[in-house]
């Protein structure tokens, strides 16, 4: 089955440059907090990250 096999190459790629550096510890000195809103015509959303200096970033999503 080529099919399934090509599938299975491409679910196992590594991550982008640009997703290794989101995923980096944040190397900032002082805490910081990060605010992202996305504004749609169908959905809208919200998400904030506390950067802890030498922590990696953990997205948090507002649901309500």
């Amino acid at each position: 089955m080529a099919g399934h096999e090509e599938t299975l190459d491409v679910c196992c790629l590594s991550l982008s440059p640009i997703m290794e550096a989101a995923r980096a510890r944040y190397s900032g000195l002082s805490r910081k907090l990060v605010v992202a809103l996305d504004i749609g015509t169908t959905y809208s959303g919200a998400a904030y990250a506390l950067l802890d200096p030498g922590e990696v970033p953990q997205i948090q999503s507002v649901t309500r």
